[in-house]
């Protein structure tokens, strides 16, 4: 399994760990422009939230039309607020999720940490 992801910004070659990054999302202020948030913080490179959605990642899951989660990040998914909260994260960073993918999310996160534990 890969657990990490390399970006090409504007500075140059980036290597982001899957236990650093929080989640990736669309930036609003740019076209095709990925924001890749980790714990520290924000990574800015060209793409599709796509290329990421259709790679062979399990560890990243596409809960909106604008953000992934990384699975191994998540603390709590609050059903109510339709909001995801990640562990050790000093901004407290949330996303928000589609009411659709309420389920599979759930599903997905429980499949990937008994995978997890099981490895």
């Amino acid at each position: 399994m890969r657990t990490s992801i390399f970006l090409e910004t504007k500075k140059g070659t980036v290597v982001i760990q899957a236990t650093e990054l929080l989640y990736i999302t669309i930036d609003p202020t740019k076209n095709h422009t990925l924001c890749f948030v980790t714990k520290e913080e924000k990574h800015y490179s060209s793409g599709d939230l796509s290329e990421f959605e259709d790679t062979n990642q399990s560890w990243l899951f596409r809960c909106h039309r604008s953000f992934i989660v990384n699975l191994y990040m998540i603390r709590e998914i609050n059903k109510y607020e339709r909001n995801i909260y990640f562990l050790e994260d000093s901004s407290n960073n949330s996303c928000p999720f589609s009411r659709r993918k309420y389920v599979p999310l759930k599903d997905s996160l429980k499949k990937f940490l008994l995978a997890k534990q099981e490895a």
